[in-house]
């Protein structure tokens, strides 16, 4: 590959999806086989491999896949610190054990429940958005004040740096 290697394609995917990752390779000592597994591949066949063999691999991750995409339509989701009740509008802080969520706007409660189902994610200004102000005239500007706005009601709760930045990038809920 011309501008990136596998290794840094991989850590690259990494960073901000969760995207299933079969890595095809001529690589195969098992220092690489282990390095691409314990870095986030779900899979490494070495070249030549039988396509058999990976098209039932790749129906492995496929079932896989669709057995955890039914645990995203879930209303409640938990951190380290915030548990969320979609359903009850409930946002909780496990440090203070408050309730805030019926301190927080729409938008607000929004963009938390976006962040929250995907919470080492990092998402754009413009992701947020997309996904959490759709039907809105409002720029990337805006994300920023429901940003601070949020983290102040968390600050209010004793929970700090909640959303967390990500210089040059956007947010993350974090753990």
């Amino acid at each position: 590959m011309p501008l990136m290697d596998g290794w840094q394609v991989l850590n690259e995917i990494r960073k901000t999806h969760d995207t299933p990752i079969m890595m095809l390779t001529a690589l195969d000592t098992d220092v690489d086989k282990i390095h691409a597994l314990r870095n986030g591949a779900d899979d490494y066949i070495v070249k030549p491999f039988n396509p058999a063999e990976v098209s039932a691999r790749v129906n492995v991750i496929l079932r896989r896949i669709q057995f955890h995409s039914a645990d995203k339509n879930t209303s409640v989701y938990s951190t380290k610190n915030i548990y969320i009740n979609i359903e009850n509008h409930q946002v909780k802080i496990k440090i203070s054990g408050e309730d805030i969520g019926d301190k927080l706007t729409s938008t607000e409660f929004k963009i938390l429940t976006h962040l929250i189902r995907y919470p080492k994610r990092v998402f754009t200004r413009q992701e947020l958005l997309e996904h959490c102000l759709p039907e809105n005239d409002a720029n990337e500007r805006t994300v920023d004040s429901h940003i601070s706005k949020l983290r102040k009601k968390f600050w209010q709760a004793g929970l700090l740096n909640v959303p967390e930045s990500i210089r040059g990038f956007g947010y993350r809920l974090g753990d």
